[in-house]
């Protein structure tokens, strides 16, 4: 089974992997701690960072537009619809809201529409979806594109300064499409490079990951901040970013020489985890907190968490493999081939 839109590459899997693990290790609800701080200094930066190498748009916006809205907006409306149980639920017994047609209907599906979708995690479908239909436009003058791509990333980093500075702030995707375009253009010049020398080098895919490890560990040791206020945390929330994601990636790249089925389903559904890891984690902290009668709510250490992370994996592995035969469109797929 292969994409449609995009030839499959074996570090890129395993980078994506990696990438959807930090993603719900972050989600568990742990005390601040060295690998919280890990996990989010780089990690959405890191998935941007995939999506741009990875993006191939069509010839015409039209064709863009239906490809982008079938793979990625209406997955994201989707996955509204199935958490909305889980949603209406935990805001019923748990938050104690009184139930209306306004508050219980209405606000969640314009609330979703406008990009605050009640399925927190998938704020990434949507923030992604307009970026790459941005890129769409600014790309149909070749000419002109690393010129527009380059000032609009820079005046992207000032908006988002001076937000943050203002304390002014919308919807996640909104932030997000200022702070981190940067690092979906930045993933589109990474495939213009020879980044393939690299990737089948041993000693290079090494020393890749040694030094973007020493970087990384340099600018953590700074300090992390994701409401940066002031350009020296600006400069090292950016540092953070591509540092970490180029660690990652080096990872990936000595992976790269592994072929793992397990590895390929779980980077093929991504999107599948993204959408329902939310609804696993409430649940499981659910269950704990009555089976341990804990009023307040439930935090975990690192090390129980990742441990909650990998179970949350593997439940999620099955679901993987039903919506490969039977649903493709919750992988993001328009369609798959054998």
């Amino acid at each position: 089974m292969t994409s449609t839109n995009y030839a499959r590459y074996n570090w890129i899997d395993w980078s994506k992997s990696i990438a959807i693990f930090l993603v719900i290790w972050g989600h568990v609800p742990m005390a601040q701690s060295e690998a919280y701080t890990f996990i989010n200094s780089f990690h959405m930066p890191l998935f941007f960072l995939i999506s741009g190498y990875l993006y191939n748009p069509k010839e015409t916006i039209k064709e863009e537009l239906y490809k982008e809205f079938k793979t990625l907006m209406l997955p994201y409306l989707i996955y509204q619809l199935i958490y909305y149980p889980y949603w209406f639920v935990r805001e019923i017994l748990v938050s104690h809201q009184v139930f209306s047609i306004q508050n219980s209907i209405i606000h969640p599906i314009i609330q979703s529409l406008l990009s605050d979708g009640i399925n927190g995690p998938t704020w990434f479908i949507y923030c992604l979806f307009l970026i790459k239909m941005y890129s769409f436009v600014m790309q149909r003058k070749q000419s002109l594109y690393w010129l527009t791509a380059s000032t609009s990333c820079l005046m992207s980093i000032l908006i988002c300064y001076w937000l943050n500075n203002q304390s002014i702030y919308g919807t996640r995707v909104i932030h997000s499409f200022f702070a981190l375009q940067i690092f979906f253009f930045a993933g589109q010049a990474l495939k213009r490079t020879n980044i393939k020398n690299i990737v089948n080098s041993l000693r290079q895919s090494i020393l890749w990951f040694l030094i973007s490890t020493i970087l990384f560990i340099m600018f953590i040791l700074i300090g992390y901040t994701s409401i940066y206020t002031t350009w020296a945390e600006t400069l090292n929330f950016y540092a953070l970013g591509f540092t970490g994601s180029s660690m990652i990636f080096g990872i990936g790249f000595i992976l790269n020489r592994i072929k793992s089925n397990i590895n390929y389903h779980i980077s093929t559904g991504t999107l599948v985890i993204l959408g329902i890891h939310w609804m696993f984690i409430g649940v499981f902290n659910f269950i704990m907190e009555k089976h341990l009668h804990i009023i307040d709510d439930i935090t975990y250490s690192s090390f129980i968490a990742f441990i909650i992370s990998l179970f949350i994996i593997t439940m999620n592995y099955p679901l993987i493999i039903f919506c490969e035969k039977h649903f493709p469109l919750l992988l993001g797929k328009i369609r798959t081939t054998k």
